[in-house]
């Protein structure tokens, strides 16, 4: 079988010939040193925040040629029909963000439990990206018909807050991924699946 050509959505598992992540069990909040200082640590944690960071980097430069995408350049106060389109995609991203992933079933053995928070963490933050981002490529979009620049500067000032917010992965957002994880009563070990050092290759699965 191919490799997936964006292995990052399609994780596979040993019996697919995927690497091991030998999970830090024991490891928590407290071992996290920090968004930045973590990114020369070499675990799970540290590659999908480098990957976050230049995503969240890449909306910004977006942002800083607009001037070049939008003809016609700044006209005031954005068109009031693109209002309701702009609103609905933020509200869809406030309100369906926070509800992901869903959480893990109790039972099962504590490598399972692992594997499924890493596989689902990592789904979730891609998927809250690509929610907040809708938001900012919506404005783009909606710019580049109207030739109105204020309508992206809009969409970029109400969609990349709810971008850091919901797809970064700091501490606090780990955390509030780890509780929606275990809200069922399971144990799903994400810090220590998070903490654990990167393998080689990118296809990421855990070992028991």
């Amino acid at each position: 079988m191919a490799t997936p050509p964006f292995p990052m959505y399609s994780p596979r598992t040993p019996a697919d010939g995927g690497p091991l992540v030998r999970p830090r069990y024991g490891a928590g909040r407290a071992d996290d040193p920090g968004y930045l200082r973590s990114l020369r640590t070499g675990t799970v944690l540290a590659r999908l925040r480098a990957v976050m960071l230049v995503l969240a980097v890449a909306q910004v430069l977006i942002l800083a040629i607009s001037p070049l995408l939008v003809p016609g350049g700044p006209a005031g106060l954005p068109a009031p029909w693109t209002v309701p389109p702009l609103a609905a995609a933020v509200l869809v991203a406030a309100l369906a963000g926070p509800r992901t992933p869903r959480p893990l079933r109790p039972g099962g053995d504590r490598g399972q439990a692992a594997a499924a928070a890493l596989l689902q963490f990592r789904q979730a933050i891609l998927v809250r990206f690509a929610l907040a981002d809708a938001v900012i490529l919506l404005g783009l979009a909606l710019a580049v018909t109207t030739r109105d620049e204020p309508v992206f500067l809009a969409a970029f000032a109400l969609g990349y807050p709810l971008l850091l917010g919901l797809a970064l992965p700091t501490a606090g957002g780990v955390e509030r991924v780890r509780r929606r994880l275990e809200a069922d009563g399971a144990d799903s070990h994400l810090w220590a699946v998070l903490l654990a050092p990167a393998p080689d290759r990118r296809h990421l699965t855990t070992a028991r």
